[in-house]
């Protein structure tokens, strides 16, 4: 059975609908009845549980007593965790506009394509946040991959007492849905027996999955027996070089448990997924982020990253990760090199190509610029990029993390704007 896919459009009438609610949350990123964050307040569970959800044992995140003999004197969240928390205290549209901009951009298909990030202050086990988020920017473009699409930047802060700890711009991509034909899910023999690999396009032009060879597998394997923590073992800034070449991190095969741990510890962050009966309750709230399914019941859009029928019917090949899972890779390859004792101020990771079940990622970074930088102090510019085992480029990321120095002292955590002012995208770097 076809799942009922609303197929909608993007016409210049549902662009200037979005641009009306600059300033407002996006209606078409919302938790409907689902009102509390995934984490009221941060626990020494929920820190362990987020960090191991996308791969990480890094003690600093899963120890609550490794921390209490570093500089911050405590168990601290990894950067990337503030996703599960806070408070809504976004502005109400009013009822006019929401009258005008009913229907803004509905029935088209989300991609997220990455964020910039700045983080001020750590989340400690007893911390508590409110969230504010709202359109900053509506953007129209073309692809090759969706035609016509726009791109939609939501900012989001989270504070507590008036003082900000993170600023973030997360970027959507909203795509009219393109069905694919359906693919022959049988594999090849030769496939089957790991001495071949295969993946891409085949001469048909139809995606197939790729299989790796029993060496691949001992190959990834062994990147994640050799994975570098720097952890205590304090980085200075005057050890680092300009062109330092980072180590190489592994995240793969992508699994659908892979992406199953990642939502046990961050929960279903931007959307509220709940069961059975409240789930009958947030269709009613939300009836355009569900469809039917192959056996005519309603699930959520959502499953696309766990459906293979309805990522095709989409427009995807077949089910693919979540942005959050990649932004967190990325901040995890940051805080395995800088220690216990450095601090990631900046993160700007680009999602350029899907991760598809399946699909290997390495990481690998460089130190492009070494600098004493007049608000930050002793910091460093780090050019991150993500590649594929076929070679194709998944993330291009970037980072500004802030080191101690045998001659400065420790790190000096920068001084926030208050919460609700825009970050200056010129100010500190």
């Amino acid at each position: 059975m076809k799942q009922q896919v609303d197929h909608g459009r993007i016409t210049d009438e549902g662009i200037e609908k979005m641009r009306l609610l600059i300033g407002y949350p996006n209606p078409t990123i919302r938790s409907g009845r689902v009102t509390l964050p995934w984490n009221t307040e941060a626990t020494v569970d929920a820190i362990r549980h987020f960090a191991e959800g996308y791969g990480d044992d890094n003690p600093m995140f899963v120890d609550p007593e490794h921390g209490v003999g570093t500089r911050w004197g405590s168990m601290v969240a990894p950067p990337g965790f503030e996703a599960t928390m806070g408070m809504d205290r976004s502005p109400k549209v009013p009822a006019d506009l929401r009258r005008e901009t009913r229907g803004a951009l509905r029935g088209v298909q989300l991609y997220h394509s990455g964020n910039e990030a700045r983080y001020y202050r750590p989340i400690t086990p007893g911390t508590t946040l409110d969230r504010t988020y709202a359109i900053t920017e509506v953007t129209p473009k073309s692809s090759t991959f969706a035609g016509r699409s726009v791109i939609v930047t939501n900012n989001y802060q989270w504070f507590s007492g008036g003082q900000l700890y993170v600023d973030l711009d997360k970027w959507f991509v909203h795509a009219e849905r393109k069905p694919k034909k359906p693919r022959d899910p049988a594999g090849s023999a030769e496939a089957a027996n790991g001495t071949t690999r295969t993946g891409g396009a085949d001469s048909s032009g139809e995606w197939e999955p790729y299989v790796y060879t029993v060496a691949e597998i001992e190959e990834i394997d062994e990147l994640y027996r050799s994975e570098f923590v720097r952890g205590a073992d304090t980085r200075y800034w005057e050890d680092v070089t300009e062109n330092m070449r980072m180590p190489v991190m592994a995240k793969g095969p992508l699994t659908v448990t892979d992406m199953f741990n990642f939502h046990m510890g961050a929960g279903w962050l931007v959307y509220g997924n709940p069961a059975l009966k409240l789930a009958a309750a947030q269709r009613q709230a939300m009836p355009g982020f569900y469809s039917r399914n192959r056996n005519n019941a309603w699930d959520v859009m959502q499953r696309v990253h766990w459906e293979e029928d309805l990522a095709r019917e989409v427009g995807v090949p077949t089910i693919y990760d979540i942005g959050p899972m990649r932004w967190s890779w990325l901040l995890h390859y940051c805080t395995n090199w800088c220690g216990d004792d450095g601090w990631v101020y900046r993160a700007r990771c680009e999602f350029r190509k899907f991760n598809f079940v399946g699909d290997t990622t390495r990481l690998q970074g460089r130190v492009i610029e070494q600098l004493i930088h007049p608000e930050l102090g002793p910091s460093v510019e780090l050019e991150i990029t993500g590649t594929n085992q076929r070679g194709e480029e998944n993330i291009r990321g970037s980072a500004t993390v802030l080191l101690p120095s045998r001659e400065r002292g420790p790190v000096v955590l920068p001084s926030p704007p208050p919460p609700g002012r825009q970050v200056d995208p010129e100010g500190p770097r």
